[in-house]
């Protein structure tokens, strides 16, 4: 080693200062624990949190770029709300959107602007202008023919009157007129049917009223809502969030009266991926520490050497979270995890200390032992905290902003716990109680510790054997670009979105192209509708309807039809015996059609309705007197609770007026046109995008068209994918190169630097060959794992390679040595920390746990056996 030139010197200075800590012991520790303490003051007064998942990225990345642009713009379609409304029926759905919408509009504080374009009051009195002719040509002959039956109701609006209409209908029925029953006896039998069964949520009137033009009403509505922002609180949409949740409460808009509310969104989903990450990250780190000192308990069997450790272990944690605040500002969402990779690994210098300190006891008093072993292994521990941090530092030259700052914290983090290792540590051991000295340090029988040494050849032939398999599966290794899949997936926000991507008409997967004017868009219009991956394309013109002048006239006959006889009047509420007697005299009407087998579908919606009036009139025989009367009235509430709300809206649709895109309204127009004069096109898959390659084939077809002014989910996560792996092969690079180049710069020899890497290179094809056969693919989270995995376990093996040329033990069997139980101990503190982040409800946490557990275990694997293995077959004969 050229080091071996400055060994002696550097040792000499790591000597004085252990000397100088265990001289002025007390001072040092009052001093370190006094200064922790402030660090943490200022940790818990300063700590902030960048929850904006935009900020993860570089903004010079061109795709970034025009995602910015287009925020600006377009600011409604970004950071928002999805609130999704799904009722039992269309009505109860319509109705609850309406109320909620109404409320959350009163409070600008919290939610500066709500969209819900089926409740806007331009959308209600033109929604008939968008039918197409020929479906409103049918509404209009179907509500003419209804006249009468809608006039009676709206008048009385009683079960009562309901059911004289049903018997008044049925005598023109049985009088051969030509009256269309059977769709709303069905309907009604069925509501009976569920109020006799307790089902007391209201029938739908919507297809009643709006007839042949909307046969399979919509159960769905969506609300888009702004909420106000603070990306400076650790849950910026939580007011948002926690107000929606209070108004559905108060509205009673739950599943218990048939409706439910579910959010999604990009604040949605950014407020539950910031709760699993904080919830994983904190028991992570607890159930990490408690391992740990599991761990510390095993590996160094004493009580005064786990509370060193654990002190210190402690101490350098706050301190590095410190330079994270002070230094870095806020963390982010991939940042925070600095505190969990520190306990993971920055015990690792003290664990090596502390058993070496151990060993040395059986040698020297305690003083001169804790000196001594610092000495011989600190060398070594300095050399593990450049290699470690090249893996960290690695990633700040990417673009992957959020892994930089992790990198660039934990990477100085490893220099914050060598220094802790060196001047608290050995204060600590001075004053607390001597530890026993081993009484061998083996740690293994003979037999399998030589196993290494004895079947060298056999165990270098296993590893080649291995390198081969797991490179044949490296090919196969995939990135998942979808950044959903990091989520819990078990969160609303997430279970909703998946939902909306079966959603054709509001499938979050489309494309937003930008243009510059009208002519620009129809131009592209026309170009992507000959364009196999689109389904549609929409635009401001989208509401702008057709033939206008054509259906205008007809809403204009329809309204005189039906005239004033849409007016409200007050619900009225006949006398028991009045409903009681309708259903009767319905009942028998009911029975006459049945004898005479009218028509099939009239013959059944007959009998489906006797049998439910039947069995109603015969459950409220069983009821009291003095009860009745609120069993009748739940009846009038099953029936005709909703009507009025349809009535209302048909009533608004026959009010219309001539549509430009002019007379749309602004918060219509702001959507499609920015105040620049940009207009926004919006580009739907012809798939759901879910098979492979098809996310894109959609965008590099759409952009064949209209070139790079494309954002949007599928750009942004391709972009975004493209970026962190490119941030990956960088960062792989330059940890590569530079621990080559330091190794080279140590070594300075190339085969000593091809045995320290060969084991590491096999650990990494393991790794990355394991998420081949365990299904587990690289993400934007975990795909740091194999930069940090080279940094680490290049320290394993140097700590090997420094023992067997400065200290071999006499029997050359290196895994009898304290510095193999070191190397074991510190990669198993190491993977209790990063397994436990694999418990993680964030699926992007738990990936990247699952993935550095099985990376340090492949590593820990080969530095035991392969490189043992290496040392004994290419330089055995090497002092």
């Amino acid at each position: 080693m050229v080091l071996e030139k400055f060994h002696p010197a550097v040792e000499a200075i790591i000597g004085r200062v252990i000397q100088l800590s265990q001289r002025s012991a007390w001072t040092v520790i009052v001093c370190s624990l006094s200064a922790a303490v402030l660090t943490g003051y200022y940790v818990t007064s300063h700590i902030a949190i960048n929850t904006d998942t935009a900020q993860m990225l570089s903004e010079k990345l061109p795709w970034r770029a025009t995602y910015t642009d287009y925020k600006r713009d377009f600011p409604y379609f970004s950071d928002n709300i999805v609130i999704v409304i799904d009722g039992v029926t269309p009505d109860l759905a319509r109705d609850a959107a309406t109320q909620l919408g109404d409320a959350l509009r009163a409070d600008d504080q919290i939610i500066s602007d709500v969209f819900y374009p089926t409740g806007d009051e331009f959308l209600r009195h033109n929604q008939l202008l968008y039918l197409a002719t020929d479906e409103l040509a049918r509404l209009v002959d179907e509500l003419s023919e209804a006249q009468p039956f809608l006039a009676r109701i709206s008048r009385e609006r009683s079960s009562a009157s309901l059911f004289g209409l049903l018997d008044d209908a049925l005598d023109a029925s049985l009088d051969g007129e030509d009256v269309t029953l059977a769709p709303a006896m069905q309907r009604i039998a069925m509501a009976i049917d569920e109020l006799n069964d307790g089902n007391t949520i209201p029938m739908s009137w919507q297809a009643l009223i709006m007839g042949g033009a909307d046969t399979t009403p919509s159960r769905r509505e969506i609300i888009v809502a702004q909420p106000v922002l603070d990306f400076s609180a650790l849950l910026p949409a939580e007011p948002a969030i926690r107000l929606i949740r209070r108004l559905s409460v108060d509205l009673e808009l739950d599943r218990q009266h048939g409706i439910a509310v579910r959010l999604t969104g990009g604040a949605a989903l950014a407020y539950d991926e910031m709760r699993s990450v904080i919830t994983g990250s904190r028991n992570a780190g607890t159930l990490a520490l408690a391992m740990v000192v599991i761990c510390l308990l095993i590996g160094l069997r004493s009580p005064s050497l786990v509370a060193a450790t654990l002190i210190a272990l402690v101490v350098g944690l706050i301190f590095t979270a410190g330079f994270a605040v002070s230094c870095v500002g806020t963390l982010n969402m991939i940042s925070i995890a600095f505190a969990v990779l520190y306990v993971g690994l920055g015990v690792d210098f003290a664990i090596h200390i502390c058993l070496r300190y151990r060993e040395m006891l059986s040698q020297h008093e305690p003083d001169s032992a804790v000196n001594s072993a610092s000495r011989h292994v600190g060398v070594s521990l300095i050399l593990c905290a450049l290699t470690t941090s090249i893996g960290f530092f690695a990633f700040i030259p990417t673009a992957y902003r959020g892994v930089a700052e992790l990198g660039l914290i934990a990477g100085v983090g490893m220099f914050i716990s060598l220094a802790v290792s060196l001047i608290l540590l050995p204060a600590l051991l001075h004053v607390l109680p001597v530890p026993k000295a081993p009484r061998r340090a083996a740690m293994l029988p003979d037999k399998i510790a030589s196993f290494p040494r004895r079947h060298a050849r056999g165990v270098l032939a296993g590893a080649s054997f291995v390198w081969i398999i797991a490179a044949l599966n490296i090919p196969f290794a995939r990135f998942d670009h979808d950044p959903i899949n990091l989520n819990d997936p078990n969160a609303e926000s997430v279970t909703t979105y998946r939902d909306l991507l079966n959603d054709v008409v509001r499938s979050p997967l489309a494309i937003a192209v930008t243009v510059d004017s009208r002519a620009q868009s129809i131009k592209f219009i026309e170009a992507l509708g000959n364009v196999p991956e689109v389904d549609s394309v929409r635009s401001i013109d989208s509401f702008v309807p057709d033939s206008q002048p054509e259906k205008l006239a007809m809403i204009d006959d329809l309204a005189l039809i039906l005239g004033p006889d849409l007016e409200l009047k007050a619900r009225s509420a006949p006398s028991d015996a009045t409903t009681l007697a309708a259903i009767d005299v319905l009942l028998n009407k009911l029975r006459t059609v049945i004898q005479r087998g009218h028509e099939h579908d009239l013959f059944s919606a007959a009998q489906a309705l006797q049998r439910a009036l039947e069995r109603y009139r015969s459950d409220l025989e069983m009821v009291a007197l003095n009860s009745r009367s609120q069993v009748l009235e739940r009846l009038a509430d099953k029936l005709l609770t909703s009507f009025d709300g349809r009535l209302a809206q048909l009533h608004d649709g026959l009010s219309p007026r001539s549509v430009t895109r002019a007379t749309l309204p602004d918060n219509i127009r702001r959507r499609w046109r920015s105040a620049s004069g940009r207009h926004r096109l919006e580009v739907y898959p012809a798939t759901t995008l879910t098979g492979p390659g098809e996310m894109q084939r959609f965008v590099t077809a759409v952009r064949a068209v209209v070139g790079d002014a494309v954002t949007g989910v599928p750009v942004i996560n391709l972009g975004a994918s493209d970026a962190v792996i490119l941030a990956f092969i960088q960062a792989f690079s330059f940890a590569f190169i530079g621990i080559i180049a330091l190794l080279w710069g140590i070594l300075r020899s190339a085969k000593e630097v091809a045995i320290v890497m060969a084991p590491l290179i096999l650990a990494g094809l393991i790794t990355s060959s394991a998420t081949v056969i365990f299904s587990l693919p690289f993400n934007f989270a975990n795909i740091i794992a194999l930069p940090l995995l080279l940094g680490i376990g290049v320290d394993s093996a140097l700590h090997i390679l420094h023992r067997y040329k400065t200290a071999p033990p006499a029997s050359g069997n290196l895994l009898q040595t304290s510095t193999a139980r070191a190397v074991f101990f510190s990669a198993l503190t190491t993977v209790v920390s990063f397994g436990n982040l694999a418990a993680s409800t964030h699926a992007g946490t738990a990936s990247m746990g699952v993935l550095l557990t099985i990376g340090v275990a492949a590593t820990l694997v080969c530095t035991l056996l392969v490189l043992p293995a290496m040392l004994n077959q290419f330089m055995a004969h090497q002092p």
